[in-house]
């Protein structure tokens, strides 16, 4: 071979060595899984974070503050922008999925938006599915913080909720305010970061059984799997019963307004009410009809809802205990999951219906 023709090659080794590497379908599906993995695991920490320290009164809320959205802008970014390199249109039409952003017939509120969003780029691409999965996440928080829902949901829990997938059933409401650094608060805690983590681990197992072919109908039959998620369940029993002992959930648990020497109180409508007239509040207590603060019988309440917002009818699973309340979640989990992992895998997942119409792949 001539010098000619080594250099030839050797300039040809070379330019392939420097070219990056072409996007794929199967690479493509990958970093879609990953990347909005990692967007969800930061959405839900900067939220809970956010609730926390408003709850301690280390933060003036309404939560999402303006610091906290300013880090999920910066997370989606980076996903957006990571997808824009992975993904092709075409990647993106081989793995099913559509050129528009309308997963849902019929959208409204924040879901109306995302569906509007253009997909022309999987940096579009990108963005659309965070929208999607923000809705739901956020969804996702307001049920865990039931004592913060409303702000979470920026004022509306239906289908005109301008950050929020719609919630099933919200009545009765609970109570709106910070826990303050209680017991209950403890409890709160608790429940969210555990909820929190539970959701990401089952979506995890079930999106590396999807990313190695299976179908939803698949992945959920497999025992191996099962037997892991049925440990996730024990863990999240663990951890909700150790901090919150015996708690009951109750909409709007009871107190007793502290006014006067030893025990004397004086009726007040809310807890709020009762600061402003220079009372002390006493939660777990009753005023009683000699106007001292008397103790209730039974379990402490968590503010929670007292029927489970996910349900497919109002009202929902009536939910008096702590295990109500952790089956009550562990279902959330399951139906949150379907709703996560179909708008990442079009073929083997598909979307539930939706309260505003049904979901399309």
């Amino acid at each position: 071979m001539t010098s000619n023709g080594v250099l030839s090659i050797l300039v040809g080794l070379a330019v392939a060595l420097a070219a990056p590497a072409q996007a794929t379908p199967t690479t493509c599906h990958k970093q879609i899984v990953n990347q909005l993995f990692k967007y969800k695991k930061k959405y839900l920490k900067l939220h809970i974070k956010c609730v926390d320290r408003q709850n301690l009164a280390k933060l003036a809320g309404p939560c999402p503050d303006a610091d906290t959205l300013l880090k999920i802008q910066d997370i989606r970014d980076k996903v957006t922008a990571k997808l824009g390199v992975s993904c092709t249109m075409a990647d993106l039409a081989t793995l099913g999925f559509g050129s528009t952003c309308e997963f849902d017939t019929t959208p409204t509120g924040i879901e109306a938006q995302c569906a509007a969003l253009p997909v022309t780029t999987g940096a579009e691409f990108g963005a659309c599915l965070a929208c999607w999965k923000g809705a739901e996440l956020s969804e996702y928080l307001a049920t865990l913080y039931a004592s913060h829902a409303v702000e979470l949901c920026g004022g509306s829990f239906d289908a005109t909720s301008p950050t929020c997938s719609p919630l099933d059933c919200t009545t009765p409401l609970p109570d709106q305010r910070d826990l303050g650094d209680t017991g209950e608060f403890t409890c709160q805690r608790i429940i969210a970061r555990a909820g929190f983590k539970h959701l990401v681990k089952v979506e995890r197992l079930l999106e590396k059984c999807g990313l190695a072919g299976g179908t939803r109908e698949s992945c959920l039959a497999d025992l191996t799997l099962q037997a892991k998620m049925t440990r996730l369940d024990g863990k999240l029993e663990t951890k909700i019963k150790n901090k919150c002992g015996n708690r009951s959930p109750v909409a709007s648990p009871s107190f007793c307004c502290r006014t006067g020497m030893g025990n004397e109180c004086t009726a007040a409508a809310t807890r709020e009410d009762c600061v402003d007239g220079g009372g002390e509040v006493q939660d777990n207590k009753i005023c009683d009809i000699d106007d001292t603060c008397a103790s209730v019988g039974g379990a402490k309440g968590i503010t929670w809802w007292e029927t489970c917002p996910q349900s497919d009818s109002c009202p929902g699973t009536p939910l008096a205990t702590l295990d109500d309340l952790i089956a009550c979640l562990d279902s959330t989990v399951d139906e949150m999951t379907d709703e996560l992992l179909c708008l990442q895998f079009p073929t083997g997942w598909p979307c539930p219906s939706s309260p505003s119409g049904a979901f399309v792949n």
